[in-house]
């Protein structure tokens, strides 16, 4: 799910949001730009439901492993109702966003008290609550592994010792969700305070300033966020053995063949030989 999410954004939303940076202008009419916005906030959303579910799936497995556990049809259930309620909380956006002019699609959400109280209402719900949630059950999840390594009285006498694996996963996980945190705050927080250009005359400093800051601004924030997506793959090769395993069967599909087939042979022939030994 995490992946269809930066897939999309990576296909629907930077190749538009750059060529709108490079030309300084929007050439893609009023539609698009709805869209383009309306994908800038629904994968950050679902992104971030998809952690905290599987944050909570993290919790039980480990705290609590005999009260709950997430099956497959659950984890369905789970990821769909994200993406659902994300995309109906992300709709307003294709009302605050568009091409008025047919040259200027807005970065910012407008200064009218509906944009503001969306601004706000979309913080809590879609970033600072889940946000606050991850960090809560992560504390629980690394109190608790603490103290079962602390205390040698505890891992004795509990069966529920964590393995090394889960706690690997545990630090992976705990780090790709500070960096998507990261790097998707400024997005947030840019909503609710941002340089406005309407209050100045076109041809003054103070005009051409707020410009260059909002440009920057606006800049700055779009590499920021978008960067969350480049920094899974290398988080899941540091991590993960499966995943860099299979990147190297994907980059060097050829030569892992040709090893795939070379080690079939050698299992091949000592089986024969064992069988044929006298």
């Amino acid at each position: 799910s995490m992946a269809c999410a930066d897939l999309l954004i990576s296909v629907a939303g930077v190749p538009f949001v750059l060529l709108q940076f490079t030309h300084s202008n929007w050439m893609l009419g009023n539609v698009t730009c709805k869209l383009v916005r309306y994908v800038q906030y629904l994968t950050p959303g679902v992104q971030i439901y998809v952690l905290l579910s599987i944050c909570v799936d993290r919790f039980y497995t480990i705290v609590y492993p005999l009260s709950f556990k997430v099956s497959r049809e659950k984890a369905k259930k789970m990821i769909l109702a994200s993406w659902l309620f994300v995309a109906a909380f992300a709709s307003p956006a294709f009302f605050f966003y568009g091409s008025n002019s047919g040259s200027h699609c807005n970065f910012f959400l407008p200064t009218s008290w509906e944009g503001a109280v969306y601004a706000i209402i979309h913080l809590l719900v879609v970033f600072a609550i889940p946000s606050i949630l991850i960090i809560l059950f992560y504390q629980k999840v690394i109190k608790y592994i603490w103290r079962i390594g602390t205390d040698g009285r505890t891992v004795r006498r509990t069966t529920n010792i964590v393995p090394r694996t889960k706690v690997k996963t545990i630090k992976m996980f705990l780090i790709l969700n500070l960096v998507f945190l990261l790097s998707w705050l400024p997005f947030y927080m840019v909503q609710l305070w941002h340089p406005q250009e309407t209050d100045y005359r076109k041809n003054s400093l103070v005009f051409l300033a707020v410009t260059w800051i909002s440009f920057s601004s606006s800049l700055a924030v779009t590499w920021i966020s978008f960067s969350s997506s480049a920094s899974k793959p290398i988080l899941y090769s540091v991590y993960n053995a499966n995943f860099r395993r299979g990147m190297k069967e994907t980059c060097c599909m050829s030569a892992m063949k040709c090893y795939r087939s070379n080690a079939y042979t050698i299992t091949t022939t000592s089986r024969i030989g064992k069988k044929n030994h006298v």
